[in-house]
C-alpha cells in the first residue's frame, strides 16, 4: 500500500527539519484510490484528497504552514470536518496515517474514541471558495444584503401562527438562540460571539436545524454561503439574529406605528474572528434549574452586564418556544401570536399572569418550570406556555425577605405556589400591551382586595384571605435581583428596547476589538 508520506512527496512536498516547504506550485494532482487503498483513502477520492480545495485545504494554504505543528492543525481541521459532516467517526479518522498529527488521534489511546467537539465552521458551506475566518472589511450595503437575504429565508416561511404551530417564531427563535448560545460563553476574555459552539452538547439540540440543516426548510446556512469569503461566520451569525430581531420587530410596528423602532444598523460592528475550537465552552452556558444564580455568573459576572441589563437582554425569550427535543422544556415564553413579535411582552407575560410550578416536564426529574395558571389560560388556543425559573427569578423570590432563590422542584415543600402580581402596579402594561387584560381577566378588583387578584392569577381555590401563603413572595414588593427592571419593562416598551441595543451591544461585542461599517 503506497504510503501517506510517499504521496505527499509525490505532490512535491518535503518536510524539512520539521518545516513543511514547497517544491512546486500549482494545484495538486487528484490523489487516486487503488483497489488495496480504499480504506486508507476514506472510501472515496473526494475524500482522500487531503489537500484539495473542497474540504478547504489547498495546496496555497498548507504552503503557509512553517513547522509540522501546523501541518497537524490543517490535517485537524480536515478530520474535524468530516467527522462534522457524519461521513466519519474519529476511530475511523485516526487509524488513517494521514491525520497522524491530529492531537485528538496523538491523544488517543484506543481506538473508540468517536466524536469529538466541532465548530459550526466545518459544517457551513462555502460553494465560491475559502471562509474567510476574520472580515477584513464591510460597509453599510454588505450589512443590508446580508440582513436582506436573511429575512428572505424568515419570509418564505408560513405565517400561520397557532397554538401547535408557528414557523416565524420557531425559526426566529432558533438563529436568536444560536446567537445567544455563541455569545454565552464568554468569560475573562475568552469566547463571546467568535461563531463556535458544540454542536454535539446537549444544551445546543436543535441549534443545528436553523444553523445548516434546514428547518421548515430554511437554514442560515442557505444565505451564509452567498457572504462566507467576505464575511466571518462570526459577524455573520450576530447579524442574521439581529435581522430576525428587526423582521420580527417590524410585526409589531405594522400593528401600531407608535411603537419604537430597533436600530442594530447603526450601532453594529464588525471583525470578530470565527474560532475553529472553543472547547473551552464546557459548562458555561447557564442552567435554568440553577435559578438567578445562573444569571448572574454568566450575565454579570462573566459577560460584565447589570442586572437591568441582563434582564434586557432576556427579552429574546419574546421570540420563539421550549421543546422537548431540545432543551428538556416546554411551551411557549408568550402566547403563540406574541411568539412571532419581538415585544415587551415577556415581560407583561412574568408580572401579568399566573404562574405555578410544574415539575418533571416530560417525567424528567432535572427539568421543571412554571406553567400558566390563570384566567386566561388556553393552551388549545394560545399555545402551552411557561416560564424558566431563570426568567421568574428576575422578579420573584420564594420568600417574603427575597433570601430564598426562586426554584419549581422545591416551589411546592417551600410554600411557593404561585406567582402573580398586584393589580395596582400596572396600569400602564394592562391598557397599553395586554388589552386591559389582569391575569387573562377583564376583571379588575379593588387595590386592595387581594384574595379576589389572588383567585384570578392562581385558582377560583384561593380566594381566602389565609390563601396568602402560597404566594411567591410579596405581590406589591418583589424581591428579585431584577424586579424593578422587569416592572418598568412592563409598563414601558422603549426603556426596554434602550437598555436591550446596551446589552445587545456588550453581549456581542466582549473580547473583540472592532470596526465600524463604512458608507
Amino acid at each position: 500500500m503506497t504510503s501517506f508520506s510517499a504521496r505527499w512527496l509525490s505532490l512535491g512536498l518535503a518536510l524539512v527539519s520539521g518545516a513543511l516547504v514547497v517544491q512546486g506550485s500549482g494545484p495538486p494532482p487528484p490523489l487516486q484510490c487503488d483497489s488495496e487503498d480504499q480504506a486508507a483513502c476514506l472510501s472515496d477520492t473526494k475524500g482522500s484528497a487531503l489537500l484539495q480545495k473542497e474540504r478547504r485545504l489547498s495546496l496555497s494554504q498548507i504552503a503557509l504552514a512553517t513547522d509540522e505543528r501546523k501541518a497537524g492543525e490543517d490535517c485537524q481541521a480536515w478530520c474535524a470536518s468530516k467527522v462534522a459532516s457524519g461521513e466519519k467517526t474519529w476511530d475511523e479518522i485516526c487509524s488513517w496515517g494521514a491525520c497522524s498529527l491530529c492531537t485528538e488521534c496523538v491523544a488517543s489511546t484506543s481506538a473508540t474514541t468517536t466524536t469529538t467537539w466541532q465548530s459550526p465552521y466545518f459544517v457551513m458551506p462555502c460553494s465560491s471558495g475559502t471562509p474567510v475566518l476574520t472580515t477584513a472589511s464591510m460597509t453599510f450595503a454588505d450589512y443590508d444584503a446580508i440582513v436582506a437575504a436573511v429575512q428572505v429565508s424568515y419570509n418564505g416561511l408560513s405565517q400561520t401562527c397557532n397554538a401547535t404551530y408557528c414557523p416565524q417564531a420557531d425559526w426566529a427563535g432558533c438563529v436568536l438562540r444560536l446567537a445567544g448560545h455563541d455569545f454565552m460563553d464568554y468569560k475573562d476574555g475568552e469566547g463571546g460571539s467568535d461563531g463556535c459552539i458544540d454542536l454535539h452538547d446537549a444544551d445546543n439540540n436543535g441549534l443545528a436545524e436553523c444553523l445548516h440543516e434546514g428547518e421548515f426548510g430554511a437554514s442560515v446556512a442557505n444565505s451564509y454561503d452567498q457572504f462566507c469569503t467576505q464575511v466571518s461566520l462570526a459577524d455573520f451569525i450576530v447579524i442574521a439574529a439581529e435581522a430576525v430581531m428587526g423582521v420580527s420587530r417590524q410585526h409589531v410596528l405594522d400593528e401600531d406605528s407608535s411603537r419604537e423602532a430597533m436600530d442594530f444598523r447603526s450601532k453594529f460592528k464588525y471583525g470578530r474572528t470565527t474560532a475553529l475550537n472553543c472547547e473551552f465552552a464546557e459548562g458555561r452556558l447557564p442552567n435554568p434549574e440553577d435559578s438567578c444564580t445562573a444569571v448572574k455568573e454568566t450575565f454579570v459576572t462573566s459577560m460584565g452586564l447589570s442586572w437591568e441589563q441582563a434582564a434586557a437582554l432576556m427579552g429574546v425569550h419574546t421570540l420563539g418556544r421550549a421543546r422537548v427535543e431540545n432543551s428538556g422544556y416546554n411551551g411557549w415564553w408568550s402566547d403563540a401570536e406574541n411568539s412571532r413579535k419581538f415585544n415587551n411582552d415577556y415581560y407583561v407575560s412574568i408580572m401579568l399572569k399566573g404562574w405555578a410550578p410544574e415539575v418533571a416536564v416530560a417525567g424528567n426529574s432535572g427539568k421543571n418550570q412554571w406553567m400558566r395558571v390563570d384566567q386566561g389560560t388556553d393552551e388549545a388556543g394560545l399555545g402551552k406556555e411557561m416560564m424558566l425559573n431563570t426568567d421568574l427569578c428576575l422578579a420573584f423570590t420564594m420568600d417574603d425577605e427575597g433570601e430564598v432563590e426562586l426554584d419549581a422542584a422545591t416551589a411546592i415543600e417551600n410554600d411557593c405556589n404561585c406567582t402573580w402580581s398586584s393589580v395596582v402596579k400596572y396600569a400602564s402594561a394592562m391598557s397599553s400591551y395586554n388589552n386591559g387584560l389582569f391575569c387573562g381577566s377583564t376583571e379588575q378588583p379593588g387595590a386592595s382586595d387581594f384574595p379576589r387578584q389572588r383567585a384570578i392569577c392562581c385558582g377560583e381555590q384561593f380566594d381566602k384571605t389565609d390563601s396568602a401563603p402560597i404566594d411567591c413572595g410579596l405581590v406589591i414588593d418583589h424581591q428579585g435581583p431584577a424586579a424593578s427592571a422587569v416592572k418598568k419593562f412592563a409598563n414601558d416598551e422603549s426603556k426596554w428596547v434602550t437598555k436591550f441595543l446596551q446589552a445587545w451591544k456588550i453581549a456581542t461585542t466582549n473580547g473583540f476589538s472592532l470596526s465600524k461599517l463604512r458608507s
